[in-house]
């Protein structure tokens, strides 16, 4: 329950500071006319295991795939995730295989320590392709029931956006350090509270920022890009799981499709 109020927060407390302001409202605007948005939510994040040596078969190519519940493939019914599904596409132009380290969870630092480890830098030096999925969990562990005012709270959230903007930074940073030319993806958040009351409006704003946070960051990388998923569940409950956070089978399904856009094809 205490999780569900803190979400509940997360959109309430940011409206009263911008219905006072106007700012919030200002630079979703802005932000909304280079498109996208989204957050995906987990529950803290346990220690992750360090991963399994992998062996590859000459010709095998390595889909890598970091982050937090939508790179494990939480919500999803059969399992799969966008991760299973991006694989088997690759699988039809050629052998493949996937490490995926996704948590539960997880937020963007624990997403870093993870990154950081040798085993890890060692899976991104030969990896074909990168996933990342982080900030999210950043964004509804900012807002927790402990916040005395709205203010407290608009002060909370951008405090927790520029944390996660330098540990994307310092992310992306460490990946292409171990492997320059490796195509990264950046899955972008998105609204599972949809738009139409007013608080869904300012929590679009809020999320807005911290996806041209993210874009931002991506820019300053080569072969990195921001796969936009904003405009997957925006209005369509129907593709979210029963717990109306993470995405269901047609969700991830439709994410998979907009990372196979987004990656090269060879």
């Amino acid at each position: 329950m205490a999780r569900i109020r803190s979400r509940w927060l997360l959109w309430r407390l940011p409206a009263l500071v911008a219905c006072a302001a106007g700012i919030v409202f200002a630079a979703g605007f802005w932000l909304a006319m280079r498109g996208t948005l989204g957050e995906p939510i987990g529950e803290p994040a346990p220690t992750p295991a360090p991963p399994a040596p992998i062996s590859r078969k000459a010709g095998e190519r390595l889909l890598l795939v970091i982050g937090d519940s939508l790179a494990r493939g939480t919500g999803d019914e059969t399992g799969r995730g966008f991760a299973v599904d991006t694989l088997e596409a690759w699988k039809k132009r050629g052998p493949a295989q996937l490490a995926n380290l996704g948590v539960n969870g997880a937020e963007s630092a624990d997403v870093l320590a993870v990154v950081k480890t040798p085993n890890v830098k060692r899976l991104a030096a030969s990896a074909d392709a990168i996933l990342v999925s982080a900030g999210g969990n950043d964004l509804s562990h900012a807002v927790t029931r402990d916040l005395k005012s709205p203010a407290e709270a608009a002060a909370r959230v951008e405090k927790a956006r520029d944390a996660y903007a330098a540990n994307l930074r310092t992310i992306l940073a460490a990946l292409k350090e171990a492997n320059p030319k490796c195509p990264i993806a950046v899955i972008g958040l998105y609204n599972p509270f949809g738009s139409a009351a007013p608080e869904g409006a300012l929590g679009r704003a809020v999320l807005l920022e911290w996806i041209g946070s993210a874009e931002r960051t991506a820019l300053a990388f080569a072969e990195v890009r921001v796969v936009p998923t904003f405009d997957l569940f925006d209005g369509r409950p129907d593709r979210l799981a029963a717990d109306r956070f993470h995405p269901n089978r047609k969700g991830y399904a439709l994410i998979a499709e907009r990372i196979l856009e987004v990656l090269p094809e060879n």
